[in-house]
């Protein structure tokens, strides 16, 4: 029973925002009896997906302190890249593995600008994530087509395996190896010891610049395979295909419990944060409220995420020990 106790604490972040998840979900199928079936959980598995492939790398660079602001941006260049690739006679398997590459390696110009050139995160995301969009507007959308998506896309993003789709497989599959990654590896180690204090990594015999160089070139990649198997999903792709996920993929991994400032967190309370958010997406319009009644919602799921995962409650006890210190007189004990 101790064993237990001890579990439910130390991973209170992620088995909370589980909780909250099937609270929402529960409330959804008390409202709707065909919120529960096959084909609405079918459906929220292939967008949970793609909200968890955007905030893969997202949540390995917040846990390194960092930011990434590009996601949208990559998640347009890969499947517009990949239509365009598609319409030069490229085999839609090359085609994918040619444009994760390249995510990879604009995620490491990513790295390069915030490490070695001590560029604020967010500057130079955004920066990255212009120049992606000027070479989207200026090149790629001119030799692309939007319905050349290879098959090898749309049978990834649609077909199923049994009674599960085939992306949630895959998506499964890759949280796995995340998982595995940020809690038995030596990277994942340094990636959280990077992300609580920088100095003390570096003091450590860590290098702090590969870490995070590491993580935003991961980030690029996800960002990129989360595009092409969105442009799959829909059958065409175009430049704002990414926009709606520059939110989601932080959201995602606020409300997993993971700390913004870096340090704390795991992705399987990002996995749990995309279930949650992909659940109150398909919930709200149940009630048939407006976009601002939309944002408003969303906006407290988050903040009831970080509560739930302690982040809340640490801030408030130590704001109310700081208002106890003000309070007590000079030379107290």
């Amino acid at each position: 029973m101790k064993g237990l106790s001890n579990w439910l604490r130390e991973h209170q972040s992620t088995w909370s925002a589980y909780l909250l998840c099937g609270v929402l979900f529960a409330v959804g199928t008390a409202h709707s009896s065909g919120f529960a079936s096959h084909s609405s959980i079918d459906q929220m598995l292939v967008f949970a997906s793609f909200v968890g492939f955007a905030a893969l790398g997202q949540t390995l660079v917040i846990l390194a302190g960092g930011l990434d602001l590009s996601v949208p941006w990559l998640m347009a260049f890969g499947g517009i890249e990949l239509s365009r690739l598609a319409g030069a006679g490229v085999g839609g398997g090359l085609g994918i593995v040619v444009v994760v590459a390249v995510g990879v390696a604009v995620g490491a110009v990513n790295g390069v600008g915030v490490t070695w050139l001590a560029v604020p995160p967010i500057v130079m995301t955004l920066a990255i994530g212009g120049l992606v969009e000027a070479y989207l507007t200026g090149i790629g959308l001119l030799q692309s087509r939007g319905d050349q998506v290879p098959q090898v896309a749309v049978a990834l993003a649609a077909n199923h395996a049994g009674p599960v789709p085939l992306i949630a497989l895959v998506w499964l599959a890759a949280a796995l190896i995340t998982g595995v990654v940020l809690a038995r590896t030596p990277f994942g180690r340094r990636v959280l010891a990077v992300g609580a204090n920088d100095v003390v990594a570096t003091l450590s015999g860590i290098r702090v610049a590969r870490v995070r160089l590491a993580t935003y070139a991961i980030s690029g990649g996800a960002s990129t395979f989360a595009g092409v198997v969105l442009s799959g999903y829909v059958g065409t792709t175009y430049i704002d295909i990414g926009a709606p996920y520059l939110f989601t993929s932080i959201a995602a991994v606020v409300v997993g419990g993971a700390s913004i400032l870096g340090g704390r967190g795991s992705y399987w309370g990002t996995v749990a944060g995309a279930l949650t958010l992909t659940v109150l997406s398909a919930m709200l319009p149940l009630f048939k409220l407006s976009n601002a009644g939309l944002d408003v919602v969303y906006g407290i799921v988050i903040l009831a995420g970080v509560w739930l995962s302690g982040t809340g409650r640490g801030a408030l006890a130590r704001f109310a020990q700081r208002l106890a210190g003000a309070d007590r007189p000079r030379g107290a004990p």
